[in-house]
């Protein structure tokens, strides 16, 4: 399909576009993105193409197999389709403002190295949430920032909101280091760690939390050398019966996905408001394909199997066992079931394209949506989390996407 839209989308220019995602204009933009993002081998999702109305031939079918204009949501326009699946979703308040003026694809640049989320059990934080006073953030970001640079490889960029991911796939160690420093973010996660002082941290693309992390310099350093430092693959340092900062316990999590919603308040309020409303929104698109949800972080604590530190053998073996127990999450290739973690976190950058989020997924993708509405969460989950395809438009951009050959058909979800 994408290919017999190319002479009718060459011919369409922008301009000023509506401020609605579905509008006609805006339907034809995003098509002619979405044949962008296929040419470079990534997954996505055909349904602005689809709807776009554009003249496609009755029977033609895209290249990943997409339906044709009579299977789109059902023959039915997407608002009614929605309506009558999941029923109706609270908007965005009126006043609520949007920039839908200037170029959403390529207003982001994160996920290009570690990303890292600590627990707070908050949803709003100082300004800038390193600043938190004696908090793991505040003493992680010091010892970030005074470490020595890594030498070691780049990310190659597809397109300037497309680039590929220096970790290789799940049970493959590293070739090379990881060279940029991690992301560091706070969340509402509630640390599930023994001692309640001390801090739980999920670690993406490794798709492991960290239990135990003491809530002091030293603890944040003993972090940083045995998970962060980017010779480390996901696997981390080997060790076991250590006692006090490096008393530290990984295990694989069980979510198929991670979506962090940005809620902060102290930085732009249009975040803290969105924020609840694609939850609510998300609730009820992923409880309607039996996906469970945890938000507080209850579900990464009595884990089966040892933690990560007590696997032993060369960096092969612990990483194959790494990428071993990732391949038995439930609904980790798609589909219905399995279990999704939602979490606030702190300013992502962007505000103005509130609501803003993260979708993060075992197989190392990282994708960054902006302008997202309680109305285009079906999308979020139906192309996204169950098949592993971008939204051409909510994409802000992402890393470790491609999937070149006939993988792409299976979209970002494998590996």
């Amino acid at each position: 399909m994408f290919g017999k839209l190319s002479s009718a989308i060459s011919s369409f220019t922008s301009g000023s576009l509506p401020p609605d995602h579905h509008a006609p204009e805006r339907e034809k933009a995003n098509a002619a993105l979405a044949q962008k993002l296929a040419e470079a081998d990534v997954p996505v999702s055909e349904s602005d193409c689809i709807s776009c109305g554009l003249p496609c031939p009755a029977g033609a079918s895209t290249e990943s197999g997409a339906g044709t204009v009579v299977e789109a949501y059902s023959g039915k326009p997407y608002e009614e389709y929605v309506e009558e699946k999941y029923g109706e979703f609270e908007g965005l308040p009126k006043g609520f403002e949007q920039d839908w003026d200037t170029d959403l694809a390529g207003s982001a640049k994160g996920g290009k190295g570690r990303v890292v989320v600590i627990s707070t059990g908050k949803s709003d934080w100082e300004r800038d949430h390193t600043d938190e006073k004696d908090s793991l953030a505040q003493f992680l970001n010091k010892v970030i920032e005074s470490a020595p640079s890594i030498k070691g490889d780049k990310n190659e960029d597809f397109l300037p909101y497309i680039s590929s991911s220096l970790f290789p796939p799940p049970s493959q160690p590293l070739s090379n280091p990881i060279a940029g420093p991690p992301s560091l973010y706070s969340s509402s996660l509630i640390s599930q760690s023994d001692d309640p002082t001390d801090q739980s941290v999920l670690i993406f693309p490794d798709w492991k939390v960290v239990h135990d992390v003491e809530t002091s310099k030293e603890g944040a350093n003993e972090l940083y050398e045995s998970v962060l430092i980017g010779e480390l693959g996901r696997a981390g340092k080997e060790g076991k019966g250590k006692e006090g900062v490096e008393r530290r316990r990984s295990w694989v999590m069980p979510y198929r996905a991670v979506i962090l919603l940005c809620s902060h308040k102290r930085r732009d309020k249009r975040c803290h408001i969105a924020a609840p409303l694609l939850r609510s929104a998300l609730h009820t698109c992923l409880t309607a394909h039996d996906i469970t949800i945890d938000e507080t972080g209850s579900s990464l604590v009595n884990l089966e199997a040892p933690p990560l530190e007590e696997v032993s053998g060369t960096e092969e073996e612990r990483e194959r066992e790494v990428g071993r127990r990732i391949k038995e999450i439930e609904g980790v290739d798609g589909g219905d079931g399995g279990e999704v973690g939602i979490f606030n976190i702190n300013h992502l950058g962007g505000h103005r394209y509130a609501g803003v989020m993260l979708i993060l997924l075992p197989s190392g993708a990282y994708i960054s949506y902006g302008r997202v509405t309680p109305q285009e969460i079906p999308r979020v989950v139906e192309d996204t989390i169950l098949k592993g395809k971008i939204v051409p438009g909510l994409l802000r951009n992402a890393v470790g996407v491609t999937r070149k050959g006939g993988k792409a058909d299976k979209g970002f979800l494998s590996w």
